[in-house]
């Protein structure tokens, strides 16, 4: 999973929204998904059919009987596993996320994930896991509020640390991008508790860097915006750009403007670019570019 989620991480600045998969084809895939599961019991018997209620502690699945159905009702500590229709399609929505392909991927992910988010209690972590990659795309999606209800059906599921700290991760992103700041900030401030500055994600760093901002807290926002560049290394780190977005409004708003002008060309000579769409940061970048050009008329 973690392999996974560093691959994801790697391809995801280069998704663009393009077609999603085509209605012959996603026709195809809807009916396949449609088809009955199999229930693996603890005594070696099989049954196969579709599940019409599946509670906290029995599922009831409706099994073709001839001409008509008949109703099953099973503990879950009676099943020992389950077959769901469909499963090469994860790897298909894996192979499209990492081309680049996301609307595919995101329509696709999107179909695994109403065929089984009522199951997920049921089956192996290794499923809830799974959709961690469907939250990512979500937050990159037109409707990224969407992943908010999505990340709170998964969390109870997830075990394995190094996906539960990237659904953590998509929470707080989501909560910041959606400007919910109120749920964000207590997110934040765990993660930055929880976490050196030194690992591979900066992002609570600059939601609370951001927050300093928003108060005038401008000695507050500088301080905590520089511990992950400072810390950082020749390998990517989520957000350190946005940290260092930040930094530069922080030495702004204190009158440090040759400090600020050198954090930016810092900034652009690790190519990493002004982040777009936070409405904190969005004013600064205009200031700073406004500085240098006078600086290099001066």
């Amino acid at each position: 999973m973690k392999r996974i989620l560093y691959t994801l991480a790697c391809f995801l600045p280069f998704f663009c929204w393009g077609e999603s998969i085509p209605s012959e084809d996603r026709q195809v895939i809807e009916e396949e998904l449609k088809a009955p599961i199999t229930l693996n019991l603890a005594n070696g018997q099989a049954i196969r059919g579709n599940p019409i209620r599946v509670g906290e502690k029995q599922i009831q699945l409706a099994s073709a009987e001839g001409a008509g159905e008949i109703i099953f009702t099973f503990e879950h500590s009676e099943i020992d596993s389950v077959e769901i229709p469909g499963e090469s399609y994860k790897s298909l929505a894996m192979e499209w996320m990492e081309a680049g392909d996301s609307e595919k991927a995101l329509d696709l992910m999107a179909l695994l994930y109403e065929q089984r988010k009522t199951l997920l209690h049921i089956l192996p972590a290794r499923e809830s896991n799974f959709f961690v990659l469907y939250i990512q795309l979500i937050l990159d999606s037109p409707d990224p509020a969407k992943a908010i209800g999505v990340s709170s059906r998964l969390r109870p599921q997830i075990v394995n640390p190094d996906a539960l700290r990237a659904l953590d991760n998509a929470i707080l992103e989501s909560y910041q991008g959606l400007e919910l700041y109120e749920e964000a900030i207590p997110l934040a401030k765990n993660f930055v508790a929880e976490r050196s500055p030194y690992g591979d994600s900066a992002l609570g760093y600059y939601v609370l860097g951001c927050d300093h901002l928003r108060r005038a807290e401008y000695e507050a926002a500088l301080d905590l915006a520089l511990q992950p560049i400072v810390f950082s290394s020749m390998l990517p780190t989520d957000k350190l750009a946005h940290c260092y977005a930040v930094a530069v409004g922080a030495a702004f708003e204190l009158r440090e403007h040759d400090y600020a002008a050198l954090l930016f060309r810092e900034m652009k000579s690790r190519g990493l670019d002004w982040p777009e769409g936070d409405s904190t940061l969005k004013p600064y970048l205009q200031k700073i570019e406004q500085h240098l050009a006078n600086h290099d008329v001066d």
